[in-house]
């Protein structure tokens, strides 16, 4: 039997592979030309780390330095030792280009379009070879506009396993796709179709799920309530709010009924912008929304509609201090310069924030509807009883904190298996104890290495003959992304981060609480620079090693005891210093893997304002180079977790300050 991977880009791009019952995900992604980040294929080195959000899988063998405990019991996986035993979904680390793939083309007959209402159209469609296009529920797809050389971005209507697709289209007077269909389509048109794209999707889950949908961006809802009475989803409350402007633009309210029987549990509202509406609720579908409807903050809420309409509801969340813990968005504008009159754009505007992504679909292609791409994730029913080996989770669900290990504690080897005899379990000192016999040195004093015992240290002031310290640039606080390439930008402040992946025309993005995601990245990367360690220990020469005591010095001088003298500046160069070993590997695989984290724009969103900083820092980064100086693989273990503990304290700490700050 074989199951089906979808594997999610960073861009926004989703590709399916199938693997077989004994296959790993990562030689099933190779047979089908998706180059996703691989290096030793044995689980040695991390280079594949990835996330499961959805589904079952035996992670396989690999070493602790590659993975730890804590991170496959988080969800991480390593796609080269990972085999499936259900259909699952991967994020993958990189974007599609640098993977050496891309969205599929395929082609398509019209088989049906029609005029639903004033302002929408669906559009009913069947694929030359159906079994080649798989997407997840509330994804979207590029299609071509017959007789232009245009395209525009739809989200399919209908469900994954569906053999017709549909596509509900917001009527745009003079844009391309809307006249189109208005005046020239025809049932046996051709068209291709391109994707399937988007980062908005349903993540499998049993909380409760609030569906919020603006106009035509029902079209993704759509999908997402097929997906889940396909799967006879059970004892989940869900419960829709579908806003329009008019009257005239209501559309599939039998469907939507149709759809209470089939998914226990569910319920819904309409509500009608427009003052003289004949159906019971008038207003904007902020005033339907009831804490009950969020059961204390654990409830998932996916909202797609016209901007305002977006940026209504979030800052509604804000505003009546509601709090949510997984919100997913999506929003898409226009084509052409048409007056929006969406049910929220007389809302006021305001967003809360967690973690976001805006997809930018790299085509030339502009959406012309409103809506058209949140997406989902086929969901499954939990199994009842699972191997110890096997791992289920639920996207989305919190990621527990990853601890220290106690004093003595020795990882057992994954799958049971003895570990390589090359290698021997040693135990992992604790993050708070230091190694036995290990002082570490003063600052400023660090002992010259073994082969250069006779020679006096040199003051750190001092720089090596002929070095020139790499130019530190500040990151700009808000970038502007290129047009017409897909872009990922994580934000954070106060008790929210946010990442936000945009297109031309397409917003996606999901919230999560800021100190957990912060957190995260730090573990991260700590988990990598343990890794590196092993590659670069005693393989720096002394050129190599006074370029990591400048750069580490470089970082320091914006710090002062507990004060940061210019946080920019030092977010910038301390990037530089804890980059420095993973370019000395000659491993771009791993620096890649390294330079995908977001640590430095998790610091720069939050640090800008910051003052305090954990006085450990400074002494840290001159302890870490000595322990390279001296060989002192255990020192420079220990030194990089405290180090990683005091970075996320002072991330904590500016984190609150802005929290306090914001709320005075």
């Amino acid at each position: 039997m074989s199951y089906s991977v979808a594997l999610a880009f960073e861009d926004g791009v989703t590709r399916f592979v199938n693997c077989g019952p004994m296959e790993t995900v990562a030689d099933a992604s190779y047979k089908a030309r998706i180059n996703i980040p691989l290096d030793c294929r044995d689980g040695a080195c991390g280079t594949c780390k990835s996330l499961c959000e959805s589904g079952e899988f035996d992670g396989g063998d690999y070493i602790d330095d590659a993975l730890t405990e804590d991170e496959a019991a988080a969800g991480y996986c390593l796609p080269c030792q990972m085999v499936p035993r259900s259909d699952l979904v991967v994020q993958i680390p990189t974007t599609s280009d640098v993977a050496k793939t891309a969205a599929a083309a395929h082609p398509a007959t019209v088989t049906a379009v029609e005029r639903l209402a004033e302002g929408a159209f669906a559009l009913s469609v069947e694929l030359d070879d159906r079994d080649a296009l798989a997407f997840l529920p509330g994804q979207y797809v590029n299609i071509s506009v017959p007789g232009t050389d245009q395209t525009r971005s739809y989200s399919f209507s209908t469900g994954a396993d569906s053999r017709h697709l549909s596509f509900l289209i917001k009527y745009a007077s003079g844009g391309a796709m809307s006249e189109y269909l208005a005046q020239r389509c025809a049932v046996g048109d051709r068209l291709e179709l391109t994707g399937p794209m988007g980062s908005f999707f349903l993540r499998e889950s049993s909380r409760p799920l609030l569906l919020l949908a603006g106009g035509t961006g029902l079209a993704p809802v759509l999908s997402i309530l097929e997906t889940l009475a396909a799967a006879r989803t059970a004892d989940r409350p869900v419960h829709l709010i579908y806003g329009t402007s008019f009257d005239t633009d209501v559309v599939y309210t039998d469907l939507l009924d149709e759809f209470t029987t089939r998914i226990p549990g569910m319920t819904w509202d309409l509500v009608v912008a427009d003052p003289a509406t004949t159906h019971p609720n008038s207003g904007y579908v902020t005033g339907l929304i009831r804490p009950e409807h969020l059961h204390d903050g654990t409830t998932d809420i996916y909202l797609c509609g016209p901007p305002p309409m977006v940026e209504a509801v979030r800052g509604f969340l804000d505003d009546e201090g509601l709090q949510v813990t997984h919100f997913y968005y999506e929003k898409f504008t226009p084509a052409t310069a048409v007056p929006d009159q969406s049910a929220e754009s007389t809302a006021e505007s305001a967003e809360p924030r967690e973690e976001t992504a805006l997809v930018v679909d790299t085509s030339p292609s502009t959406p012309e509807t409103e809506p058209a791409a949140p997406a989902a994730a086929t969901t499954a029913p939990a199994a009842p009883h699972r191997p110890a080996r096997i791992i289920s989770r639920g996207p989305g669900d919190p990621v527990p904190a990853i601890e220290a290990r106690p004093v003595g504690y020795t990882p057992p080897a994954p799958g049971g298996h003895t570990a390589p005899g090359t290698r021997t379990a040693e135990p992992v000192a604790n993050i708070a104890a230091r190694p036995v016999g290990f002082t570490p040195p003063t600052p400023g004093g660090h002992a010259a290495p073994a082969d250069r015992a006779t020679e006096s240290p040199a003051p750190i002031a001092a720089r090596p003959v002929g070095y020139v310290p790499p130019q530190v640039t500040l990151a700009p606080r808000s970038p502007a992304p290129p047009a017409g390439t897909t872009t990922t930008v994580s934000l954070a402040g106060g008790n929210r981060s946010e990442t936000i992946t945009s297109a031309p025309g397409v917003v996606s993005g999901e919230v999560h609480p800021a100190i957990r995601h912060s957190d995260a990245q730090f573990d991260a990367r700590m988990a990598l620079e343990l890794g590196v360690i092993e590659l670069t220990m005693g393989r720096l020469d002394g050129a190599r090693l006074a370029e990591f005591r400048m750069l580490a010095e470089s970082a320091n001088q914006y710090i002062e005891g507990d004060r940061f003298l210019d946080p920019g500046r030092f977010t910038a160069a301390n990037a530089q210093f804890h980059e420095f070993l993973f370019r000395c590997t000659g491993n771009d695989s791993l620096l890649q893997a390294y330079r995908m984290l977001e640590v430095t724009q998790v610091m720069n969103s939050v640090l800008p304002d910051a003052r305090w900083v954990s006085k450990d820092i400074v002494p840290e980064h001159l302890e870490i180079v000595a322990a390279f100086e001296t060989g002192d693989r255990d020192a420079a273990r220990y030194l990089i977790r405290r180090h990683s503990e005091h970075a996320k304290a002072t991330m904590r700490t500016a984190l609150d300050q802005k929290a306090v700050e914001a709320a005075s």
